[in-house]
């Protein structure tokens, strides 16, 4: 079966790699497409794309948006978005204006616990987005967390003492734009949206979807059995597409594998030939 990976990161984001050393893993991988999704960016489209037209594997130009719904976290995993339209421009110019405040005052809280990250080590160069996945890289590296996942759990997650809240749009503006953009929208991981209650989770994952959403990941890393069974009832009930990926990061995310996830993970072809053939009927 011919299989790809529709949600993956790279280093203009919180990723580890380029967007060129990305597609070549996935080539390396026998993927037969992949998709570059940054946290509100789309800085390492053109990189992405030029490395897979030289390799021969498809690369499917996307990005991750972040909303916020409830006070809750929704991700939107948005494919084919015209790079180049104002509207979306003008947004993520916005998302990143809002970073740069949430990160300093970040970054200040940390200072004042007495554990200082400078804001130079967290700029890539690369014109994407700096998000707390950097700042935890970096206080990994500075030995004050043992881990990424330390470093969320002890001061960057909700509650703890170096958690700024953000202030994202709304799913249904977010997708409001990516239409205008030209883009495909999926609802991302969905169960993330309340780890806690996960009957709330799908009760905001229904809203997203009946908002406008074109479909959602039924196909993800962390899912279980039930998990996936849940997708595919809501993606049946409202008649969605469906996607599906790694949300591969490097060693962000140890043990987690482009196009496998954690080992059983397999995304077909067929998800994204519908995709491709919706996403041509708007145009």
């Amino acid at each position: 079966m011919k299989t790809v990976d529709l949600h993956t990161h790279t280093n203009c984001s919180d990723g580890e790699l380029t967007p060129a050393e990305l597609i070549r893993l996935a080539w390396q991988s026998g993927l037969s497409a992949v998709a570059v999704t940054d946290h509100d960016t789309v800085a390492g489209i053109d990189e992405a794309v030029h490395e897979g037209n030289e390799l021969g594997i498809e690369v499917v130009p996307g990005m991750e948006l972040s909303s916020r719904l409830e006070g809750h976290n929704v991700h939107l995993v948005c494919l084919y978005p015209d790079t180049e339209s104002p509207v979306l421009r003008r947004m993520l110019a916005k998302f990143r204006k809002r970073r740069e405040r949430r990160n300093e005052e970040i970054l200040g809280r940390l200072e004042h616990l007495g554990l200082p990250v400078s804001r130079a080590e967290l700029q890539s160069g690369r014109g994407g987005t700096v998000t707390r996945a950097n700042i935890a890289a970096a206080m990994m590296r500075h030995g004050y967390t043992g881990s990424v996942k330390e470093a969320f759990r002890k001061y960057l997650n909700p509650g703890m003492p170096a958690y700024v809240p953000k202030q994202d749009p709304e799913p249904e503006e977010g997708i409001r734009v990516m239409h205008e953009a030209g883009a495909l929208v999926f609802l991302a991981h969905y169960h993330q949206i309340d780890r806690k209650d996960p009957a709330n989770a799908v009760r905001l994952a229904r809203r997203v979807l009946a908002a406008g959403a074109d479909g959602l990941e039924t196909r993800y890393s962390e899912f279980d059995e039930k998990m996936q069974q849940v997708a595919e009832q809501m993606a049946e009930e409202f008649g969605c597409l469906r996607s599906g990926g790694s949300d591969f990061h490097g060693a962000v995310k140890p043990g987690l594998q482009i196009g496998t996830g954690y080992g059983n993970l397999a995304v077909p072809y067929e998800y994204l030939e519908k995709i491709k053939e919706a996403h041509a009927s708007r145009r």
